[in-house]
């Protein structure tokens, strides 16, 4: 399976902080997202527009790994003394799983960088030969 973006993009294009190896583990799992969205139509293009949300997909993804991994709950959205009552900060909508919300923060970063491409049309093609 081919991963979209390397590490040496990432880091000197892309600037990005993550370790090589948490890299390498999410660019994966982002760029099969992409090949999912562009119906497997992104394994023949070239443009730097899928190595962009490789990898902005790739830092959303351990991001979410780490705060999940971490157990930590939140920032603080409320607090009430009396009944003791406190509800935190959630990216997430109410009933929305960890994987459902990193589907849906992926979906929109693969939309922003490749909707401009045609990739993620999903209507008939005239049957052209076309290179972007």
């Amino acid at each position: 399976m081919k991963c979209y973006a390397d590490y040496k993009f990432y880091v000197e294009v892309y600037h990005g902080k993550m370790e090589e190896a948490d890299f390498e583990r999410s660019a994966m799992s982002a760029s099969q997202y992409i090949r999912a969205m562009t119906y497997n139509r992104s394994d023949d293009y070239e443009g730097d527009e899928l190595k962009y949300a490789v990898c902005e997909s790739s830092d959303v993804l351990y991001e979410l790994g780490q705060k999940m991994g971490a157990g930590s709950a939140g920032e603080k959205k409320s607090e009430s003394t009396d009944g003791y009552s406190v509800s935190y900060v959630v990216e997430g909508k109410d009933g929305e799983t960890a994987l459902e919300l990193a589907g849906r923060k992926i979906g929109n970063i693969i939309r922003k960088w490749l909707l401009p491409t045609g990739l993620l049309y999903a209507g008939a093609r005239c049957g052209h030969a076309y290179k972007h």
